[in-house]
């Protein structure tokens, strides 16, 4: 029953959400993040394809899809454990959820259904990869994957409140991800570019103090412990910029088969973007209060970012399949 004015109330949208608004499912899975999930998989892909293994399309058809698939599990789940620190957040942009729930276009409830949906079509998959593609492993990587979800969002655990969520991006989406990439094309892990882990664990583990710099306010207030919350603004601008500056230098060792003119190509942008951002003053000057700076701030490192994995996930594929 509606209220008297024929509003139903926030709280009430927040239980309830709005049935059949397929919209609001689409928004909530976020398809402009995938490439956080899908990238560092197709990596590990070309990994195994610059050792020589032969490019399957069923078995990179399959890998989209869970990396779509997995995307909208851990989103949905994010969002439905979030939820109350969401309402409070008035300065979102990048990060900050989907905003379905402060909407009032779905409802915690809903979001851990959708969830859970998304989970019985992962196991389908794997299961189906286990048996008729002998890839038994992914049976592993998926409890691995869930394992490392729950511990961010979920007790006892619930590291992105405790403290210490970038470290679970960094082990999910710069190990497990690049790993399970590898595993799907070559059926084994044999010749991976174990150094690589290394500078793609330092790429999401910087990557997760930079979409939170937006939502340092209501992070403060609602108890989440990031990084800027744990040691403040500044000190977490400098310390993503002083990781992504190793990040983008290390290329060489991550994966030495690449060559000199393509690690060149790779990494001078995002080093040059980094030049710029200090140059700028952004560095010291873009805290939440002057939020136009903070957003420029994340702008600048997030392109630097995007550029990065996208012309080294290119490049390993162009001398894979040469």
């Amino acid at each position: 029953m509606l209220p008297a004015n024929g509003k139903q109330s926030e709280s009430s949208l927040s239980r309830h959400g709005k049935p059949g608004d397929s919209a609001a499912w689409l928004q909530a899975a976020r398809p402009a993040a995938l490439p956080m999930i899908l990238l560092p998989l197709l990596l590990g892909q070309g990994f195994a394809l610059d050792t020589g293994a032969t490019l399957s399309w069923p078995l990179s058809v399959l890998a989209v899809s869970f990396a779509a698939l997995f995307q909208a599990y851990l989103l949905y789940t994010n969002d439905a454990a979030d939820a109350q620190i969401d309402q409070t957040n008035g300065q979102y942009w990048l990060s900050g959820g989907s905003r379905v729930v402060p909407e009032g276009k779905l409802s915690n409830l809903q979001l851990q259904r959708g969830a859970d949906v998304a989970l019985v079509m992962l196991w389908l998959i794997c299961g189906y990869l286990a048996v008729f593609a002998d890839r038994p492993w992914m049976l592993a990587a998926l409890v691995a994957s869930v394992a490392l979800s729950w511990s961010y969002h979920r007790p006892p655990l619930r590291l992105s409140y405790r403290g210490h969520g970038e470290v679970v991006q960094g082990l999910g989406c710069g190990a497990l991800l690049p790993l399970v990439g590898f595993y799907l094309q070559r059926g084994d892990l044999t010749d991976f570019p174990w150094l690589s882990l290394i500078t793609l664990y330092g790429f999401f583990h910087a990557g997760h103090i930079i979409t939170a710099l937006p939502d340092y306010a209501s992070d403060l207030v609602g108890g989440k412990r990031t990084i800027p919350v744990r040691h403040g603004q500044k000190t977490a601008r400098i310390g993503a910029m002083v990781l992504l500056t190793i990040v983008y230098a290390s290329l060489w060792l991550a994966q030495a088969t690449l060559g000199w003119p393509s690690i060149a190509i790779i990494g001078a942008p995002s080093l040059l973007i980094l030049v710029g951002v200090r140059l700028s003053g952004l560095l010291y000057d873009s805290d939440v209060s002057r939020f136009a700076k903070c957003r420029q701030f994340v702008t600048w490192l997030t392109i630097s970012q995007a550029w990065f994995l996208f012309a080294w996930t290119f490049a390993v594929y162009a001398g894979g399949m040469r």
